[in-house]
């Protein structure tokens, strides 16, 4: 039976560049009479669609199944087959077992960066760092340049408003928005939440005063209290931050925080 584990640790590479979900299946083990092997990989796709095989048939019908379901659960799995006709079997005459490994790969976390200045550019290797998704839009040809952001998976040169009227964030996604002018950053932020758009984190640079004015303005243009809430503004941790690089620093700390459900910030050495 033709596997070429190349070819399919190739096309995981690719769903991952692409940030495609999907499910790797790996035959741990094979003993006796299997139609698979130890090392036979598969990717399953959400639609069902396949790349590679662990052996084909029944084993291989039911081990799709399995995977079909992690796409729910998002959680790996350990699989055991007895591949015979007996109670306890699933009614295959091979006479072997075989044991399985289902890891699901999730959608990598997305982050849109409206504004592609100085801060922009300090704070795109962090976030690369931590295996984010990077999206960074600019109404500015000469500032959306892929070369001035090398590690940034997409650079779009849109209109602002354009942009947020058609995006569609996953709820594992990031927003943080800090272009080159306060009119952009609310309005940027108004068609956001206008939207009810769907996201674990939204950011917007401002100082101390004039977040607090886009805050009122916000809930006195019609938008949900609740959505006011959620937004961090002034963005970052308090790290007297005064450097781009600094800035950067302070808001992925905020970032992370949101992302790992932590709602009060001290030293660390009270979690030791």
């Amino acid at each position: 039976m033709k596997n070429n584990f190349n070819e399919i640790i190739m096309q995981a590479a690719e769903n991952l560049q692409n940030n495609k979900i999907f499910v790797m299946a790996t035959v741990l083990e094979s003993i006796g009479g299997t139609p698979c092997r130890s090392g036979f990989k598969m990717i399953v796709f959400p639609d069902g669609s396949t790349k590679g095989t662990v052996g084909g048939g029944l084993i291989e019908k039911k081990v799709i199944a399995h995977c079909i379901k992690l796409f729910d659960t998002q959680k790996n799995e350990f699989l055991e087959f007895e591949l015979t006709e007996a109670e306890s079997g699933i009614g295959m005459q091979c006479g072997g077992n075989a044991r399985l490994f289902l890891e699901f790969f999730p959608p990598a976390r997305t982050i849109y960066l409206f504004g592609a200045g100085h801060l922009c550019q300090s704070i795109v290797p962090i976030l690369k760092s931590l295996s984010f998704h990077i999206v960074v839009i600019d109404n500015r040809a000469e500032y959306a340049d892929s070369q001035r952001l090398p590690q940034a998976d997409s650079v779009i040169c849109r209109d602002y408003i354009r942009y947020t009227a058609e995006f569609t964030p996953a709820p594992q996604d990031a927003i943080i928005i800090f272009t080159h002018a306060h009119t952009n950053d609310y309005s940027i932020l108004f068609s956001i939440c206008q939207r009810q758009l769907s996201y674990t984190y939204i950011g917007m640079i401002a100082s101390h005063q004039k977040a607090a004015q886009n805050l009122q303005k916000l809930l006195e243009q019609g938008i949900k209290p609740q959505t006011v809430e959620n937004i961090h503004t002034p963005i970052g941790l308090n790290i007297a931050k005064t450097t781009t690089q600094e800035i950067a620093i302070s808001i992925t700390a905020e970032l992370l925080a949101t992302y790992n459900n932590i709602t009060t910030i001290h030293p660390l050495s009270k979690n030791l």
